[in-house]
């Protein structure tokens, strides 16, 4: 099972070649409820905000929404302690992803490896280079 993370979503709003080829490759792909808010927060921060929502409104139609729960959240603040007390740091909305995808047995699909392969426990792959894409 595969969530999307939003530089992948932001490819597909963007209608980057060939991304909708590899976004059609999986089955019942989903995302985060962390990553709709990075989406949303991007169309709000825009020079389109009304079209950018209604275009994220569309995509987000096509996938499973994984929320944060209790259980979710308590995973994402065991991995933010431990990621700090190493001396690690990542954003909050990463851990909360990572933290979402962990509890579900999910893998993350992401350009960002270097930092979520930090954490462990977490499935994560990069799309391009697993699809040949640069």
């Amino acid at each position: 099972m595969t969530v999307f993370d939003t530089n992948f979503l932001v490819d597909l709003l963007n209608d980057e070649p060939g991304i909708s080829h590899i976004a059609d490759s999986f089955e019942h792909p989903k995302t985060t409820a962390i990553n709709a808010f990075e989406l949303y927060y991007g169309a709000w921060n825009s020079s389109k905000p009304k079209e950018n929502i209604i275009e994220i409104n569309s995509l987000l139609k096509s996938l499973g929404i994984l929320e944060v729960d209790a259980v979710t959240a308590q995973k994402a603040a065991e991995i933010h302690t431990r990621l700090k007390n190493s001396g690690s740091t990542l954003e909050l909305e990463d851990v909360l992803i990572a933290g979402i995808c962990i509890v579900n047995n999910e893998e993350l699909v992401t350009r960002n490896l270097d930092h979520f392969k930090r954490i462990p426990g977490l499935k994560c792959r990069s799309w391009q280079g697993d699809y040949g894409m640069t």
